[in-house]
């Protein structure tokens, strides 16, 4: 049986265990929150052991060459010591500079970074850590190299305490730390400047694919445009105005509200399901160069990526953003 050496302390690994796992079955403070080797926040630094590949995929080279990996993906079958991130993976300090209700569910959260050259692409995600050092992943809504700011939309959730914080007592000028971005869902212009784009989400999910499409919009891009946004009902959507606006300011840009339950009759509203309003948009004549952004909880994701790999988009042009999915509240 190998062995774990962590700040001092020695734990046994069991057969086909992660370091996180070991970490946190033996009460170990260790950040983390997908598991999955997206979010990047369990981030450990090997003392004594090379570090697989597998442990240290999408890392910044600089995170790499000083032997820093995601615990969650390392699952070592040798005796090894791990430590605490160095400096590397110092996180970035902000505040928050804004905290606005988008509906009675969703609250818009801006933080103001102190790195004014934070290098972070809209739609990529942070890792946000709060004062009580609870750690969270959530996309970006914006682009932070025009703006200065980071936009984040966060829903309200029964069992989140980064989100129950936020809601109930976070205020403006508190401290959040940041460490990020990782991500690939997000624009290219050299690559797609006339390709068909169509943007796919379900609820927050329109967060990454608001900061995708108004990069895209604002780089010039001349090919079609379309967003589908679906919701349970009309009053969860948010950002319509916004999004209607932009529509009107661009020729090339569509915005398709769906919803499943219509009881107002909004005719503004498509109502049914997001996924078959989102496989509808697709041209079927330009269906091989058409890139694919989607962004929602895994069951919306997974299911419209393979029904639009069978449909005929390439895997290479199918983006993809899934949350992992916690129950949503309403005030």
């Amino acid at each position: 049986m190998s062995v774990l050496t962590f700040e001092g302390q020695r734990f046994a690994l069991e057969a086909g265990e992660s370091v996180l796992d070991c970490l946190l079955r033996n009460g170990q403070p260790v950040q983390h929150s997908c598991k999955a080797g997206l979010c990047q926040s369990c981030l450990v630094q090997a003392v004594d052991a090379a570090v697989p590949a597998k442990a240290q995929a999408g890392l910044k080279a600089t995170l790499q060459a000083s032997q820093h990996a995601m615990a969650c993906q390392w699952c070592p079958d040798t005796d090894l010591m791990v430590k605490l991130p160095g400096a590397a993976a110092a996180g970035i300090d902000s505040h928050i500079s804004e905290l606005t209700p988008l509906n009675t569910a969703v609250l818009k959260l801006v933080l103001k970074p102190a790195d004014a050259a934070l290098d972070c692409k809209p739609g990529q995600y942070m890792n946000l850590t709060n004062p009580a050092g609870v750690m969270r992943s959530y996309s970006v809504a914006n682009d932070v190299q025009r703006d200065g700011t980071l936009e984040f939309h966060i829903a309200r959730t029964t069992q989140g305490l980064f989100t129950r914080w936020l809601f109930e007592s976070a205020t403006v000028g508190d401290a959040v730390q940041l460490r990020g971005p990782a991500g690939s869902c997000f624009y290219l212009p050299q690559a797609e400047q006339n390709q068909p784009l169509l943007l796919s989400a379900v609820g927050t999910g329109l967060a990454p694919l608001f900061g995708i499409i108004n990069d895209a919009l604002a780089q010039g891009h001349r090919g079609p445009v379309t967003l589908v946004h679906g919701s349970g009902q009309p009053e969860l959507l948010y950002y319509r105005a916004e999004l209607q606006q932009l529509a009107q300011q661009h020729a090339n840009f569509r915005y398709l509200p769906v919803v499943l339950e219509n009881p107002a009759n909004d005719i503004n509203c498509h109502t049914g399901d997001a996924a078959l309003v989102t496989m509808a948009a697709l041209d079927p004549a330009r269906i091989a160069d058409t890139r694919v952004f989607l962004c929602g909880n895994p069951g919306f994701v997974q299911g419209l990526r393979k029904q639009a790999f069978m449909k005929g988009v390439r895997s290479a042009n199918i983006f993809c953003d899934a949350f992992v999915q916690r129950p949503i509240t309403a005030a």
